[in-house]
């Protein structure tokens, strides 16, 4: 059987991949904050789920839980993944948006990742003895890519993951341990119910009020209209199978619009269309 560990499993990418790969026969241990989602999803997916009750920014509860997935594996059995998919989207205007916003966004976008590898690698298989390895797979974003006014907390936290996911890919080389990124456009996630009311918040009266308006509405439209995020979950069963996987997979609804066209623009007039379509020009 096939064994995978997967974080941020209560909703969303994270659910979707445990139920496909659950149902696939693959042992998942999936990661949630709380026992009552816990036992609702182990009543949902059944044996082949087991949860695992932490934090990613909670270094001694990772350490404590892989403790279980390490007792969990046959002598000379090593994981057949780890999917990093835990994380939250925060921003605002970067004026008036308090540093420690950034911070927290780190800590789970980021930090916490590699927290959660780098404890979980020496079940992969990251040692020159071993005759199988893992792959890792980092659920990242299209703004891990292309960068978006107001939400640089979330956007700079993906390109960090980029970056650190291309070094560990090659640091890995050694071991034969594989690094792929998944870079979602707008998915139907739960991550839409949590941004601010565009009505009411700490960002009315200021300058950025209308072009706010402007993109909540916009991206909070194109979020709830994206695709399933079972597309995602059978991407990442994919991968798992593929013996020769590419290193990035962009995902996205209307590729051309939402990943290509900006990549082909200059700066300067990906600058002037977004500041004109959300009113950010100095008049």
């Amino acid at each position: 059987m096939k064994k995978i560990v997967i974080t941020g499993v209560s909703t969303g990418i994270g659910y979707a991949s445990a139920k496909i790969l659950c149902n696939a026969g693959y042992r998942v241990y999936g990661s949630v904050r709380n026992s009552e989602d816990a036992d609702r999803l182990s009543a949902e997916f059944g044996d082949n789920f087991h949860p695992l009750i932490f934090d990613v920014t909670d270094l001694q509860a990772i350490k404590k839980n892989a403790i279980i997935v390490q007792d969990d594996l046959n002598d000379g059995e090593y994981l057949d993944g780890l999917v990093n998919n835990a994380g939250v989207a925060m921003g605002g205007p970067v004026t008036l948006v308090d540093t420690e916003v950034f911070r927290k966004q780190f800590a789970i976008n980021f930090f916490g990742l590699i927290d959660v590898t780098k404890i979980f690698l020496p079940m992969l298989g990251a040692n020159k003895t071993s005759k199988m390895q893992g792959k890792i797979i980092n659920i990242s974003s299209v703004s891990g890519r292309r960068a978006h006014p107001f939400v640089a907390p979330y956007t700079a936290s993906k390109f960090a993951l980029e970056a650190f996911s291309d070094s560990l890919r090659r640091e890995l080389l050694i071991y034969g341990v594989d690094v792929i990124l998944i870079e979602p456009g707008p998915i139907k996630t739960a991550i839409w119910d949590k941004v601010p009311d565009v009505e009411n918040n700490e960002f009315i009266g200021t300058d950025y009020e209308s072009s706010l308006k402007r993109f909540y509405n916009m991206f909070i439209k194109m979020g709830r209209e994206g695709w399933d995020a079972k597309v995602i979950g059978n991407r990442v069963k994919k991968i798992l199978e593929h013996p020769k996987p590419k290193t990035r997979y962009v995902m996205t609804p209307h590729r051309f619009m939402n990943f290509t066209l900006p990549g082909i623009l200059t700066d300067r007039m990906m600058d002037k269309l977004i500041g004109k379509s959300l009113g950010l020009l100095k008049k």
